[in-house]
């Protein structure tokens, strides 16, 4: 029985969509080193320790930079464009913070306020929180 065009359309997008799925299976099977966007080495990786030192110095858990520069030295592009641009990121915040959103040793809001740096809360996003818990653990009425 021959197959209509539709029919080989539909097989072909069958066959193209299987090894995808194969590949994408394959890669999750063989171990290498974790990947951030773009193919860069992923040093939020708890696991990942050779990759401390991109953002830690050797006395760990002190960091090279301050918390904010060493985030926006990998993620530039949310200077000024990320979601949260109205928070005061670098300052004391005026109103009372949730304990489990921790400021920095200043007593300042800076990305791993709201950021899991190392994702172990396996929240999207790096969250520490679920997203629609997120403006709710520090502000009243959301």
């Amino acid at each position: 029985m021959a197959l209509s065009t539709g029919g080989r359309l539909m097989a072909g997008l069958m066959m193209v969509l299987s090894i995808a799925a194969f590949i994408f299976v394959l890669q999750l099977a063989v171990p290498g080193e974790p990947r951030a966007a773009g193919g860069r080495v992923n040093p939020h990786d708890w696991s990942a320790k050779d990759k401390c030192s991109i953002c830690h110095k050797s006395a760990m858990p002190a960091l090279k930079i301050d918390s904010v520069t060493v985030c926006t030295h990998c993620h530039e592009g949310y200077i000024g464009n990320h979601p949260v641009t109205k928070h005061p990121i670098g300052k004391r915040p005026e109103i009372n913070i949730s304990r489990r959103m921790p400021l920095d040793a200043d007593g300042k809001l800076v990305c791993y306020t709201c950021h899991d740096t190392h994702n172990r809360s396996d929240f999207p996003n790096m969250l520490r929180i679920g997203y629609l818990q997120l403006c709710s653990a520090c502000h009243r009425g959301y």
